[in-house]
C-alpha cells in the first residue's frame, strides 16, 4: 500500500478534524451529532471563525451497527449536541446511504421504505437523538443547539456557541461566518473543488452531474415535504410521539 492509499484509508476512519491543519491538542471541545444533522455545515462556519471542535457522530455512522454511550465522550471537555428535525435527518440520510455511500450497499429500496426501516430509518434517528437529549439534560457540560435555529439566526447562536467553549467573537467575524455558510457559497464551494484542501472526500459530490450525491445538497428546513407522502408523513409523526412518550 502506498502513502496515498494509506491517506485514503485512514481518511475513510478517523473524524474530519483531524484533517485540518490543526493540533489536535488546541481543539476546544466536542460536536456530536447524527449523520446528515447539518455538521459540515456548522463545522464551515465555526471553522470560519476559529473554533476548534472535534466532531464525531458517537457511533451512529450508518455503517455501524451500535451507538457508543455518551459517557465515551464526556467528562474531559465541553460538547455541543447539534439536533435537527428527526424528518429532515432521515430523509437527508436517505440520500448519503443511497447516493454518497451508495457503494456500501446498505439499503436499495424508495424513501418510503427507508423511513420504515428499523437499521437506518427514523426509529434510528430518533433513539440516538433520544440519547443525547437526555444526556444533556443531566449534564452541565452540554450544550444542545438546533439546525433550525442556525437557520433562523444564525449569528445569535454561533456567539453562543463560540462563548460556550470559551471563544470570543466579534460582529464581523460572525458575519464573515454566515457568508461562508451559505448554501450558494457552500455548493459552489464543492463544486469547483473548494473544500479539497480543507475537508477532503467529507465536502466533495459522489457524481458531479447528480445534486443529490452532494454533500451541500438542499439546506433547507422542512425538506422532507418534497419527498413523503401525507401517510409517510405520518408514519413519521406517529414514531415521534410513540419516541416522546
Amino acid at each position: 500500500m502506498d502513502n496515498t492509499e494509506v491517506v485514503r484509508a485512514v481518511v475513510g476512519i478517523w473524524p474530519i478534524s483531524l484533517f485540518k491543519k490543526k493540533n489536535i491538542e488546541t481543539e476546544v471541545g466536542l460536536c456530536i451529532s447524527y449523520p446528515k444533522s447539518g455538521r459540515t455545515w456548522l463545522r464551515v462556519m465555526l471553522d470560519e471563525l476559529g473554533v476548534p471542535l472535534r466532531f464525531s457522530h458517537g457511533g451512529s455512522a450508518f455503517h455501524s451497527r451500535n451507538f457508543r454511550p455518551p459517557r465515551y465522550f464526556l467528562g474531559k471537555k465541553r460538547a455541543l449536541f447539534l439536533h435537527r428535525d428527526p424528518i429532515d435527518t432521515t430523509i437527508s440520510g436517505y440520500f448519503q446511504v443511497t447516493k454518497r455511500e451508495a457503494w456500501r450497499n446498505l439499503f436499495n429500496g424508495s424513501v418510503s421504505e427507508f423511513i420504515r426501516d428499523d437499521k437506518l430509518g427514523i426509529v434510528r434517528t430518533l433513539r440516538f437523538n433520544s440519547m443525547w437529549l437526555d444526556a444533556a439534560s443531566n449534564n452541565e457540560a452540554v450544550l444542545v443547539t438546533t439546525y433550525e435555529s442556525l437557520h433562523s439566526d444564525p449569528m445569535s447562536e454561533l456567539r453562543k456557541i463560540a462563548n460556550w467553549f470559551g471563544v470570543s467573537v466579534s460582529n464581523e467575524q460572525l458575519e464573515k461566518a454566515v457568508v461562508a455558510g451559505r448554501f450558494d457559497t457552500m455548493k459552489a464551494q464543492e463544486a469547483t473543488g473548494g473544500y479539497e484542501e480543507s475537508y477532503h472526500h467529507r465536502l466533495r459530490p459522489a457524481n458531479p452531474d447528480d445534486p443529490d450525491s452532494f454533500k451541500v445538497r438542499k439546506g433547507v428546513v422542512g425538506g422532507y415535504r418534497e419527498y413523503l407522502t401525507e401517510d409517510d408523513i405520518a408514519f413519521c409523526k406517529e414514531r415521534i410521539l410513540q419516541n416522546r412518550a
